[in-house]
């Protein structure tokens, strides 16, 4: 009985259509994961270098590792999000990255820091968060994916606004063992109860995608037609693509967006990871101290977040309305272009705000690319595309941090290693640009005929 009337307690409002309730909590999720960590790690880089005494490149191999071990996580888990749902993801991503947040905090040497960074940090944060919970609001909405996603997407600005630039003052006010804690704990109480109201699809609730009545949606699919074992969860809707995972990677389609994602991510995990100290690099061509660079830093990674918060519901939107693949490719044009302003490395701070500034457009792709894979491919096996996706991404991507801080630790500069990641961007542009529609599998075809 007590736990009867907790439950009724704790129930979310029934007026507002429940998958925006999803979208609201991965929002908020995505908001601590990219404050505390794919934004507010950057601000950890320099400090962890010099207590270590390790160069960057040696502290970016964290990086480089945790994405290894992520991309090959990434099937399991996305096999484990359409088997058990994104609440079991959400919950093993949220303890074991706030855990390892706590355990950071301890680090007496390099050995311990890269075992908590990959075996625990990376793995918890590329887990959970968004992997676990795109899968859900891609199961919530078809009309309105895009939007939604991009109202998902806008938690990483807010993290970057509210939480990344806090972050970087606390690391350099407290010290960085104080701020590791304090994220952990945040992590811990935040993202673990938030779990308890997610639903992997809107039939475990008796609704359908986007809110529609029943009387005004086409009649679903027979259960003859549905995927074994997902009644409750998943029934294919008239209009569906619905690839079953082995149908979807034989097309030509599944992997050009592969390709094309992993180009981007090239870019964004080098300048995610390393994104604090090129802002100091370049402000400092201006005569600029180092400190009064680093606060700069804080402030700029906040403007990137704000942009970034500003853009990404308006792409969304766009994308319901035109071709995703064409915007992406823009937002790629966009993000070369701000590694290009940065070439001259004259310091100038209205250069760095228009960087930051394209370099927030390039961001808006990321969440354009997961509505693309539920556009093409549907609803049944959206979690384990993702999964096997994020296999190649992560192989592409995980390097980009260590060679950029290699360029720096021989040079004192980033000026070539943001040249040939413009030209990786441009490439991009080309993949997404050329993306066609996948035809239906002939199974899909011959029930929508029947």
């Amino acid at each position: 009985m007590l736990y009867s009337e907790a439950k009724r307690l704790l129930q979310l409002p029934q007026r507002v259509f429940y998958g925006w309730w999803i979208v609201s909590i991965s929002a908020t999720a995505d908001a601590l994961k990219h404050g505390t960590f794919n934004r507010g790690f950057t601000f950890y880089v320099t400090p962890l270098s010099k207590e270590l005494g390790v160069g960057v490149a040696i502290v970016s191999l964290a990086e480089m590792l945790g994405r290894l071990v992520g991309g090959l996580q990434g099937p399991l888990m996305g096999w484990l999000n359409d088997k058990f749902g994104p609440r079991f993801i959400m919950v093993l991503g949220g303890g074991t990255s706030g855990l390892g947040f706590i355990l950071l905090g301890l680090t007496s040497n390099y050995i311990y820091f890269l075992l908590v960074f990959v075996g625990l940090l990376s793995l918890g944060f590329r887990a959970g968060y968004n992997n676990a919970l795109m899968p859900a609001i891609n199961q919530w909405f078809r009309r309105h994916r895009g939007l939604a996603m991009a109202v998902a997407g806008m938690g990483s600005p807010f993290g970057g606004i509210l939480i990344a630039p806090m972050m970087g003052l606390l690391v350099y006010e407290i010290g960085w063992r104080n701020a590791a804690f304090l994220s952990g704990a945040g992590i811990l109480v935040v993202v673990l109860p938030l779990a308890f109201f997610v639903c992997r699809s809107p039939e475990e609730k008796g609704l359908l995608p986007d809110g529609a009545k029943p009387a005004t949606e086409p009649p679903a699919a027979t259960s003859a037609s549905r995927p074994a074992g997902a009644a409750a969860a998943y029934r294919p809707l008239p209009g569906d693509p619905d690839f079953t995972a082995k149908e979807a990677m034989k097309t030509p389609t599944f992997w050009l967006l592969v390709w094309a994602v992993g180009l981007r991510n090239t870019v964004h995990s080098g300048m995610q990871f390393l994104l604090a100290p090129v802002i100091v690099w370049f402000l400092m061509g201006s005569g600029r101290l180092e400190d009064d660079s680093v606060r700069l830093s804080a402030l700029l990674v906040g403007l990137l977040s704000l942009s970034s918060l500003v853009m990404n519901p308006i792409v969304g939107w766009l994308g319901d309305n035109m071709s995703k693949q064409k915007l992406s490719a823009v937002a790629m044009i966009g993000g070369a272009l701000s590694l290009v302003v940065l070439l001259n490395h004259s310091g100038a701070l209205w250069q760095a705000c228009l960087f930051v500034v394209l370099l927030a457009v390039s961001e808006t792709a990321n969440p354009l690319a997961w509505a693309i894979m539920g556009d093409f491919f549907g609803r049944r096996s959206y979690a384990t595309l993702r999964g096997w996706q994020h296999l190649p991404d992560q192989m592409m991507s995980m390097s980009t941090p260590v060679w950029m801080g290699l360029i720096y630790d021989h040079t004192g500069s980033y000026y070539w290693a943001l040249l040939p990641l413009a030209v990786i961007y441009g490439f991009a542009a080309v993949g997404y640009w050329v993306i066609p529609r996948p035809k239906p599998p002939v199974r899909v075809l011959a029930a929508q005929g029947a």
